[in-house]
């Protein structure tokens, strides 16, 4: 399958459903090989099945990210089945709101688990594949709470926060491998579980706040992180993407 990501072989974590989902599969009919990792066998394989019978590559992969060695495990599956991994997009997210002093150990644990840990897991396995290479590409999808407060967030921007300064680092440290390093930041965006939480109220309150007047859908983020794998990003690198309508620095 022709396209601007021919020839690639992609890890995508959390990419069953929602933004990872969009993301797998638009990488796929951009030509792209994709991992299809997910907590969730059964979700994994839907969406791997969906890819191949429109034409594209994909292999399911059950895996926590939280596990080093079950983000190794995958990358190696990855690797069994395409060849060497060229873009990892390190999706995966594990999160709850709420006040900081109502949150257990184990949660904050998980967040930072899953959320965080995840991503340095996956650069551990994917840079040496990428170097075979001889480069690639991470993409690391942060937030806009990374740089903003956020009230009953304290720990999902701490996170992301973190994310984007692996972001920062990892392009610096990496760039002499021909590896770029970038984030994307999503604003509101409406995917099947983020539903589950809002309330149609709620998300038209976000609406209401939108510069551009409209909500984020997994293909917005999708498109951004299609761009960031291609070529014609081969000069980005260190970024974080402002994928969000305009709503970040409109209410800044």
């Amino acid at each position: 399958m022709a396209g601007r990501l021919a020839g690639q072989v992609a890890l995508v974590t959390g990419g069953g459903r929602g933004i990872g989902r969009a993301i797998s599969e638009a990488y796929a009919r951009e030509g792209a090989a994709i991992g299809v990792m997910d907590l969730k066998l059964d979700v994994a394989q839907e969406a791997a099945e969906a890819i191949q019978a429109a034409g594209g590559q994909a292999i399911a992969i059950q895996g926590n990210v939280a596990i080093r060695e079950e983000v190794f495990t995958a990358a190696a599956q990855v690797r069994h089945a395409f060849g060497p991994m060229t873009t990892l997009v390190n999706n995966a997210m594990w999160n709850r709101y709420g006040p900081l002093e109502e949150q257990s150990e184990p949660m904050i644990g998980r967040m930072i688990d899953v959320g965080f840990k995840g991503v340095i897991w996956g650069y551990q396995a994917a840079i040496p594949q990428m170097r075979e290479r001889g480069g690639g590409a991470i993409v690391n999808i942060a937030s806009p709470s990374a740089v903003l407060a956020m009230k009953h967030g304290i720990m999902y921007s701490a996170v992301k926060a973190a994310v984007a300064a692996a972001t920062r680092s990892g392009a610096a440290e990496y760039g002499p491998d021909n590896i770029r390093v970038n984030a994307i930041a999503p604003g509101p965006t409406q995917t099947d579980g983020a539903n589950l939480v809002v309330t149609e109220e709620g998300w038209e309150r976000r609406r209401q706040r939108m510069p551009l007047g409209r909500l984020g859908q997994p293909a917005d983020i999708a498109n951004a992180a299609v761009f960031l794998a291609s070529d014609d990003a081969s000069f980005v690198t260190g970024d974080m993407m402002f994928v969000d309508g305009g709503v970040t620095y409109a209410f800044s």
